[in-house]
Formats: structure tokens, C-alpha cells, sequence
């Protein structure tokens, strides 16, 4: 089993990075290879929180260096970018992204196999978010510059074809878009092999075409072989299988089989009950936090005070704007609709928009709830901004006051300072006494 290959990968790199750390120390330029090798393996795994922790480790590592600017460096955006992507994250995974694209055009120039790389994982993000139009011309883009490159067969290109071909689909292209699918499928069984979990992306896609112009038998075919594929090369638990089992449960639905569409429905419920997920849709937590949002230097790790926490390794003054809060606007309608009390990232920055932390945050919403805390928030010019209270000192986690209504579902606080309220909610306002007569 493949899953077994990327955790043995795993134990290993752990061990190599242990390793490393005991000869030159935890902050030598010599760990951060190993350990974007080991978030890989992470990502690999479905382990999204390890690997994004551990890619922006390995940048840290790189930018202590003044490294930060290099092609190392490039790989490990594009490595961010791509599990923003994995995670169902689209929007967060843009940035990332970009500017892998970025990096890698002043490094080797517009017209490098690199860059090609980097601006089809850059589509695909866009794609996802519906940005067909852009999407589309970063696909011909990236097309030009491997087809000459790597020949017309090379994985890359089938990679780039299957991705241009979901855009097609979407944009109602639906004869170019089977033909392209089919035609990437085609390239990747030669090249890869037939039972290569890589085959298993454009058979489901091209299942998905089959299901939307009323050709479900044939669907049924390939969503089953694309279970398996994936099965095999990710394990059975891993995120791809319960896509392509819904995928399977709704076609199976409309072929009368009623029994095995709701044997997938439930298996793909198993597996997404074990992603550590920010939303109700399933989107996966990840750590990453959006460097260009912030003047300083921040990490997500593990807190004391709730599960993952965000902590400063610089030292800040009083009355710094520290980073911003980010996220997708929504309407205070589609706001109540993904309000759950037990993880949510919803922040009202005006009585008609909400942003939602959870889909493209800056990573300012792992910040954890304290009664007394470092933090304040201000709103400037539409923008939601947290600031220092008090000098806030390297290595320390930064907090805000959730300040949650009174009337609202109560929210336990554990942030163990001495003022503590014993909630996230604001006390209610105390009634005034009647005077005498």
C-alpha cells in the first residue's frame, strides 16, 4: 500500500530531521530540507495541521537565512499552495501560490518548465473558486511552455490538460472537455501506469462529465475504479476516496441502487468525521498563516489554552497592529447559516458582512479567546486589525477577547487568567436599581 510507503517516508524524515537538529540545532539552515520532504509526506498523509506547520518551519528556517527569496523557498509556497488545495481551502491557498509564481519568474524567467508548474497549481485554485476565465488562460499558458519543453506525452502536460478540462466542463465545453480528459487519462496510463493513484484524478473528473450528461452506468464504472485507485495509492481513509464516494453515492442514487449509494454515503461520512475540519463542508484545518498580513514574525503550534494557538517569535511593542483578520465576505444571512458554536470563524465586520476566518483566513482566526488578553481589535476602512494592548514578548501566544453576546450560546473559557470570566460571552449588563420613594 502506498499509504504505507508515505508513512514509512514519514517516520523516516521524522528521524532524519531529529537527527539534524541534535548536530547543528533546530534553527540551522541544514533541517529545512528535510523538513519540507517530511510536510510533504504530511500532505501526503491527509495530516494537513503537520504539514503546514511544518512547511512554514521550513520557511522560517530559510528566511532566518536570507533564503527566503530562492528557489527553495518557491517550492515550499508552491508546496502551501497545494495543500491550501487538498484542504478544500482554495481561497487561503491562493496567495501561496502566487507568489511561488512570482518567485520562480525572476529566478529562471516567465518561459521556465518551473514556472509552468508553479502557474497550473496557481489555476487550479482559481478554478475551484470559479475564476474559470483566468484559470483557463494560466492552463494554455502552462501548455505552451511543457508541451515543447517535455513533449506532448509527459505526466505534466496530462496534468495540465485534465485541470483545463475540468474548466471546460464547468464553462459548458462539455466535447472538448471529454475529449481533454480523456486524452490526459490516456497519457498518464502510459506514462504512469494503469493503477497509478495519479490516473484516478482524471478518471473522476471525467466520471463527473459522464454523470452531468446523463450517462450515470458509465459513471458508476469510473467513480468505482477512481475509489480504488485512490484507495490503494492514499488509503482507503484518505480525503480523494470519500470525494469520489460521494461522488459515487449520488449516481448510484439515480441508477435506482438505492442500497449502494447508501453504503458510499456512509463510508464517505467516516472519513470525513476524521478530518480535523474548520468547517462543516469538511474544509481541513492547515496552521498556515498568510505572511503578508502580518509585520512580524507568528507560528501556529499547539496551545495550553485550546488545541492550536497562535504565538509571536518576535518581541512587540505596545500599540502595533499585529496582523489582520481576513477571510471570505459573506452575507450576515449565509453567516448564520454556517454559525456553529463548537468551530467557527465568523467575524462581523459590519451589520450586513460577515468574514468568514475559515475560508481563506490570514491564520489571525487560530487566535485563541482570553479573558485578559494582548490583543485588541480595531476596524479601519473596512479592514479588521488586531493590536497590542502591552508589550507582547517573543515565544508568547497572542490573544483577543472573543467577546461573544451575553444572549448567545454560552462559550467555556479556559484561558486560566486570573480575571477570567468563565466564558467567552460578555457578562450581561447589571440592572439598575429603582430608587426609593
Amino acid at each position: 500500500m502506498a499509504e504505507g510507503r508515505y508513512q514509512d517516508a514519514a517516520t523516516m524524515l521524522e528521524s532524519i530531521v531529529a537527527r539534524v537538529e541534535r548536530t547543528h540545532g533546530a534553527s540551522h539552515l541544514e533541517v529545512a530540507a528535510p523538513l519540507n520532504l517530511l510536510a510533504m509526506s504530511y500532505h501526503y498523509l491527509a495530516r494537513f495541521m503537520d504539514a503546514g506547520l511544518r512547511y512554514q518551519r521550513a520557511l522560517a528556517i530559510l528566511e532566518a537565512h536570507a533564503r527566503g527569496r530562492g528557489d527553495e523557498a518557491a517550492d515550499i509556497f508552491h508546496n502551501l499552495g497545494g495543500l491550501e488545495h487538498a484542504a478544500g481551502n482554495w481561497l487561503r491557498g491562493e496567495p501561496f501560490a502566487r507568489h511561488a509564481v512570482m518567485l520562480r519568474t525572476k529566478l529562471f524567467g516567465s518561459r521556465h518548465p518551473a514556472v509552468a508548474a508553479d502557474i497550473t497549481a496557481l489555476a487550479a485554485l482559481l478554478d475551484r473558486q470559479g475564476q474559470f476565465a483566468e484559470a483557463e488562460r494560466l492552463y494554455h499558458r502552462a501548455l505552451t511552455i511543457l508541451e515543447p519543453e517535455h513533449g506532448a506525452e509527459h505526466h505534466l502536460v496530462a496534468v495540465a490538460l485534465n485541470n483545463l478540462a475540468a474548466v471546460l466542463h464547468a464553462r459548458g465545453k462539455v466535447a472538448d472537455a471529454e475529449a481533454m480528459f480523456r486524452r490526459a487519462q490516456a497519457i498518464e496510463i502510459a506514462v504512469l501506469g494503469p493503477t497509478h493513484p495519479t490516473v484516478a484524478y482524471s478518471t473522476n473528473n471525467l466520471a463527473i462529465l459522464l454523470k452531468d450528461t446523463r450517462r450515470p452506468t458509465a459513471a458508476v464504472v469510473l467513480f468505482r475504479k477512481a475509489v480504488t485507485l485512490f484507495s490503494r495509492g492514499l488509503g482507503a481513509n484518505h480525503p480523494h476516496v470519500g470525494v469520489c464516494l460521494e461522488n459515487l453515492s449520488q449516481v448510484l442514487r439515480r441508477t435506482g441502487d438505492a442500497s449502494g449509494a447508501k453504503t458510499a454515503a456512509r463510508r464517505a461520512e467516516r472519513i470525513f468525521a476524521g478530518i480535523d475540519a474548520v468547517t462543516n463542508d469538511g474544509v481541513a484545518a492547515t496552521g498556515t498563516i498568510n505572511p503578508w498580513a502580518t509585520p512580524y514574525r507568528l507560528i501556529a503550534r499547539a496551545s495550553a489554552i485550546h488545541r492550536i494557538g497562535v504565538f509571536s517569535d518576535d518581541a512587540i511593542a505596545k500599540g502595533r497592529k499585529v496582523i489582520e483578520y481576513t477571510g471570505e465576505r459573506i452575507s450576515r444571512r449565509e453567516s448564520g447559516r454556517r454559525w456553529d458554536p463548537k468551530r467557527s470563524y465568523l467575524f462581523e465586520l459590519t451589520e450586513k458582512v460577515h468574514l468568514d476566518g475559515a475560508i481563506g483566513g490570514s491564520g489571525a482566526e487560530y487566535i485563541n479567546h482570553s479573558c485578559e488578553p494582548n490583543l485588541k481589535t480595531r476596524i479601519v476602512r473596512q479592514h479588521i486589525l488586531y493590536y497590542s494592548t502591552r508589550p507582547i514578548a517573543k515565544g508568547e501566544e497572542l490573544t483577543v477577547d472573543y467577546r461573544y453576546d451575553h444572549d448567545t450560546d454560552t462559550m467555556r473559557c479556559y484561558c486560566g487568567a486570573p480575571g477570567c470570566r468563565g466564558s467567552m460571552n460578555l457578562l450581561p449588563p447589571k440592572r439598575k436599581k429603582k430608587a426609593r420613594a
